[in-house]
């Protein structure tokens, strides 16, 4: 994703996670409007927090910040509007996918699931490479830094990610 993305731009767990990981949340902020979570992601990274992955406490104290909203109403508009999203998918991809449908958004999200209903929905898309393609193609991120936080997420959290570069999914036009 190089271009512009619809808002709300609607981060997941895992997504938050890479970027706490990486101490570039605040990146993240700086480089996209708009930015929200949900509920449910917000208490997955507090229980992170809770059972020792201290580095959550980054993405919690930008959340606390109000730098990236909370879509308080993603949990019931799941619960009375998206069945079919509940019973699919882990609540915070379920209520994250809701908050960025009901208002045309984004959804940015790592899990497989959530991306193939996210394309059912005729959600916009991205992950957290996306987000780092995009940082480099828009020049507000270099490639070696890109790189260094995509292999800090391989290296240290056991993130799959399809390729080792972000340098292998750049726009064939780019010219860096």
């Amino acid at each position: 994703m190089s271009g512009p993305v619809s808002q709300p731009v609607v981060l997941d767990a895992t997504v938050l996670s890479n970027y706490a990981n990486t101490d570039s949340v605040s990146w993240l902020t700086t480089t996209l409007d708009g930015l929200q979570t949900v509920p449910a992601v917000r208490s997955e990274l507090e229980q992170g927090c809770e059972v020792g992955y201290a580095y959550l406490k980054r993405a919690l104290d930008v959340l606390e910040s109000g730098r990236i909203g909370i879509a308080e109403t993603a949990p019931e508009q799941l619960r009375q509007d998206y069945p079919n999203v509940q019973t699919r998918l882990d609540p915070g991809e379920a209520q994250a996918l809701v908050a960025a449908h009901t208002t045309d958004g984004t959804l940015v999200t790592d899990d497989g699931p959530a991306r193939s209903l996210a394309t059912e929905y005729d959600v916009a898309l991205t992950g957290s490479i996306g987000l780092l393609v995009r940082g480099v193609v828009l020049d507000e991120l270099s490639v070696e830094t890109a790189d260094a936080w995509l292999a800090t997420w391989i290296d240290e959290r056991n993130y799959y990610a399809p390729v080792d570069s972000v340098t292998a999914v750049l726009p064939e036009d780019f010219e860096g």
